[in-house]
């Protein structure tokens, strides 16, 4: 994957992460993303190549398929928290990814303050 579709998606991650209000917690199953429309609409950004396209959609499938197998196991929270993080930057299993990547370790290594 082209290392400018990496940058781009951790930076979404990081702005959305800073814009979407908590929500209240909630399980369910794992979203439903519209793939092809997300990964259309990345490819168009780099003016419609089809070599973008399609390693989104590997990138899309490989997120999918590493969160699917766990998503029962991860709190309610984060499942709710990281799904509007993900919606709010196209409805992106890659975003859902790596959004509770970063809740997984900030729940591992919570600071404390000192005075």
């Amino acid at each position: 994957m082209p290392s400018f579709m990496r940058t781009s998606i951790t930076t979404t991650v990081v702005l959305t992460f800073l814009a979407v209000p908590f929500s209240p917690a909630w399980a369910g199953d794992m979203p439903h993303y519209d793939v092809a429309a997300y990964c259309e609409q990345v490819s168009s950004a780099g003016g419609g190549s089809a070599m973008i396209y399609n390693s989104c959609v590997e990138m899309e499938q490989e997120a999918y398929d590493r969160r699917k197998a766990s998503w029962s196991a991860l709190s309610a929270r984060a499942q709710s928290y990281c799904d509007e993080v993900a919606r709010a930057g196209g409805a992106s299993y890659s975003i859902l990814d790596s959004c509770l990547d970063m809740e997984t370790e900030a729940q591992q290594s919570v600071p404390e303050f000192k005075y």
